[in-house]
């Protein structure tokens, strides 16, 4: 039996799997990021992140084959470098190469959302399409999409870049340093900088301070929906905004691609998708040109938080990928 690492790094917690030559997960572990801190110490909490999943799982480190990593940036894919990632602080990082150096395994590099989708094509929601694009709504917003069974990552890596879709002109300011971007209106960073201007300059009140009082520096799913159920007007304002956004962007991508279905993945709509995905359908249907959303399905994520890490692992796992995998020698 073969087996293969995934290791999906966000700007909030590291994410690490092991599956078998199956796909079958035999262990999971969670570290949180730290994104602010110093990058060795990021990097020292990968590296732990990953050796405790492999010795959770019972299997030999030697017997791992290879590693899989996403992050959230663009990835130069035949150099191994992370191009930018905002929620991490690192730009041009020669990441393969120094994962490589640490571990020792045939490795591999890619954006967040690709193997997030790509896990989620294989499967989760998107195995019965051949056109499909994934929203995964975390600290940021990564998008992915998946034609013929091939990742389309485009010219300069930056092929489905979701989160950075400007729908708004002039609106918030967004961690890549650019105004309306998606990610600054329904990712978790410009949804609590949100919260925080109803509050601050509006005056409203909220029962996160009770639920979950560090809420300014980072809020969890639950404490969300929790407000969520009670009406809370910060968090339900919010939260539909951040849906409306979602919508206008899902119709952006059927007007231009399309795609047969897209799929919402991130801890927050694993919790609230019941009450936020028909939000999502209905933007998506309003701003779809000439009936373009008839037939397209909007669906919920299937693997949840493993879909990341498991695209990762099932990526470098596959005979034909591995011409991909650095190994030290290129």
């Amino acid at each position: 039996m073969k087996y293969y690492g995934g290791i999906d790094v966000g700007g909030t917690k590291i994410y690490s799997i092991v599956i078998d030559q199956e796909g079958n997960i035999l262990s999971r572990q969670k570290v949180k990021t730290e994104a602010d801190d110093k990058f060795e110490n990021v990097l020292n909490r990968i590296i732990y992140c990953y050796e405790a999943a492999v010795k959770k799982s019972g299997v030999d480190n030697k017997n791992i084959e290879a590693i899989g990593m996403a992050v959230p940036s663009a990835v130069n894919i035949d150099k191994g470098i992370l191009i930018y990632a905002p929620n991490l602080n690192l730009k041009n990082i020669k990441l393969t190469e120094i994962i490589y150096d640490r571990l020792k395994k045939p490795f591999f590099l890619d954006n967040d959302a690709n193997m997030g989708i790509f896990g989620e094509y294989c499967r989760g929601a998107g195995k019965n399409f051949h056109h499909v694009f994934g929203m995964f709504i975390g600290t940021g917003i990564g998008g992915g999409y998946i034609k013929n069974k091939e990742i389309i990552r485009g010219t300069n890596y930056t092929a489905g870049e979701l989160g950075h879709m400007v729908v708004k002109i002039g609106g918030q300011r967004c961690g890549c340093g650019q105004k309306g971007c998606l990610e600054s209106i329904a990712g978790k960073v410009g949804m609590i900088n949100y919260m925080k201007k109803l509050v601050d300059k509006k005056g409203n009140k909220t029962l996160l301070d009770k639920i979950s009082p560090d809420w300014r520096k980072g809020v969890g799913a639950s404490a969300l929906k929790k407000c969520f159920d009670k009406k809370d007007y910060v968090v339900t304002k919010t939260l539909k905004r951040a849906a409306k956004a979602l919508g206008i962007a899902a119709a952006n991508l059927i007007n231009v691609v399309g795609i047969e279905a897209i799929i919402v993945g991130g801890g927050l709509y694993n919790e609230l998708g019941n009450e936020l995905m028909p939000i999502i359908r209905k933007y998506m249907e309003k701003h779809s040109i000439a009936n373009g959303a008839k037939g397209v399905k909007l669906l919920r994520s299937k693997l949840g938080d493993d879909a990341i890490a498991f695209g990762a692992a099932r990526f470098v796992s596959l005979p034909e990928k591995k011409d991909l995998l650095y190994t030290g020698g290129k």
